[in-house]
């Protein structure tokens, strides 16, 4: 019997929630990047359980926090072990690189420490980002996810093969074309990152890319493990 398509988009925020917008789209995996985020994205996984719900301090919003905003998300991610750690990581175009790995540090050990997914934002900063992997490697999460994957073939493939990171697109371009190519299936993520696009146009383009017609179920398996924290 013929099955309707499903998917799961990997990374949105509180202003769009995908599976209300797009009828194939099945649960949306939400972030929070600020503090003050925390309580409404709370509420609203309370109220839909299609949501899968990330709370985290964005390296754009690290000026914002209060003196325990670690004990407050501490405290949020106990409270539902489905609950996941994200938007997290560095920007090398924001101020306050310093403060930006202190605060990314704390989360990545928490991650680790409550054993949750992490969503991870990275602009020009891999090099950076890396660094704090290998001084952790020890300690860090269970699950990695580059969330709109910027950077080298290089980056891509010490990600994929040392830190065993899902990689995750929400456009496709002459640059990550190529780099589509190279990924493991089973690391392959799509998302909006709350942008009004297709998911299941974004899972067409790159089963095209990979030549692979079964491309769809690859990818929301992907998704479920990530879920799943396996």
């Amino acid at each position: 019997m013929w099955q309707k398509r499903m998917y799961i988009d990997s990374h949105s925020h509180i202003s769009y929630v995908t599976h209300d917008i797009q009828h194939d789209v099945e649960s949306t995996i939400i972030c929070a990047c600020t503090e003050s985020e925390f309580e409404t994205l709370s509420v609203m996984a309370k109220n839909d359980s299609n949501i899968y719900p990330a709370f985290g301090v964005h390296p754009w919003y690290i000026d914002s926090v209060s003196d325990d905003w670690y004990k407050k998300q501490k405290k949020l991610l106990k409270q539902d072990v489905k609950y996941m750690v994200g938007e997290i990581g560095l920007d090398k175009y924001k101020p306050n690189m310093e403060k930006q790995i202190d605060i990314f540090k704390q989360q990545l050990k928490l991650a680790s420490e409550l054993n949750r997914p992490v969503f991870l934002h990275c602009v020009g900063a891999w090099d950076k980002i890396l660094h704090v992997f290998k001084d952790n490697k020890k300690h860090l999460p269970p699950i990695m996810v580059a969330h709109a994957f910027s950077g080298s073939e290089d980056i891509l493939k010490t990600l994929v093969e040392e830190y065993d990171m899902y990689i995750s697109f929400n456009r496709i371009n002459d640059t990550n074309e190529d780099l589509i190519k190279i990924i493991p299936l089973d690391k392959l993520l799509v998302e909006t990152d709350a942008k009004d696009l297709s998911i299941s146009n974004l899972v067409y383009k790159i089963g095209k890319i990979v030549n692979c017609d079964n491309i769809d179920s690859i990818i929301y398996a992907n998704a479920k493990r990530v879920l799943n924290g396996k």
